[in-house]
C-alpha cells in the first residue's frame, strides 16, 4: 500500500482540482494564562481540565505571600502513577483576568513540575471556553461568577509569557535591586 496522498492524487479525474488538506499536528505546547494571584503579582498558570483540582508549588505560594491551611490535605494520585500528599489548601485566594476576578481553592504541593495548575473547578467556577485555532493559537473566555461579566483573554505556551509580564518582572527585578 502506498502514500495515501499519492493515491487520492493519482484518482483524480483529468483537470480536478484536489480538495485542500489539512495535516494534524504530532505535539502542541500546553497553554497559560498570566493572571494577577493573591493581588500580588502576575504568574505563570497552566490550563490542565484534566486535573480535578487547582494546584500550587510551595515556593509559588511562599513567593505570592500566601498562607494555607495544613489540616486539610489530601492525596494526589499524578498521571505519572505516583501518589503525594499535598501540604494544605489555601482558601479563597483571589486570581485575577482583566475584569473577572474569582476567589480559588489552592492545594499546595512541594515540588510539582508547574508554578499553578488551573484545573476543573477553575474551569467551573469560570464557565471557561477555549478557542483553539489551526496554528495552535488559542484564547479562554471566562465568565465572572458573581456578575456574568466576560473577558477573552489569549493564552501562550508554557514557558513563553507575555512581553508585557517578561518585562514588568525584569522592571521588578532591578527595582528589588536598588
Amino acid at each position: 500500500m502506498g502514500d495515501p496522498v499519492v493515491q487520492y492524487l493519482k484518482s483524480l479525474p483529468k483537470g480536478e482540482t484536489p480538495k485542500v488538506l489539512f495535516a494534524k499536528e504530532s505535539s502542541l505546547p500546553l497553554r497559560s494564562v498570566y493572571p494577577v494571584v493573591n493581588n500580588a503579582r502576575k504568574e505563570e498558570a497552566l490550563l490542565d481540565s484534566g486535573s480535578q483540582i487547582v494546584s500550587m508549588s510551595k515556593e509559588a505560594a511562599i513567593s505570592l505571600g500566601m498562607h494555607w491551611n495544613p489540616d486539610i490535605c489530601i492525596n494526589m494520585q499524578f498521571a505519572q502513577g505516583h501518589v503525594e500528599r499535598m501540604l494544605g489548601l489555601a482558601q479563597d485566594v483571589p486570581f485575577t483576568f482583566g475584569a473577572v476576578v474569582v476567589l480559588l481553592q489552592i492545594h499546595v504541593l512541594n515540588k510539582p513540575s508547574y508554578k499553578i495548575l488551573l484545573g476543573r473547578p477553575f474551569d467551573a467556577l469560570t464557565r471557561s471556553n477555549i478557542q483553539n485555532e489551526r496554528d495552535g493559537l488559542q484564547t479562554i473566555t471566562l465568565t465572572d461568577p458573581g456578575s456574568d461579566i466576560r473577558v477573552v483573554l489569549p493564552t501562550y505556551p508554557r514557558g513563553q509569557p507575555p512581553r508585557s509580564t517578561v518585562e514588568e518582572s525584569a522592571e521588578a527585578f532591578q527595582f528589588s535591586m536598588i
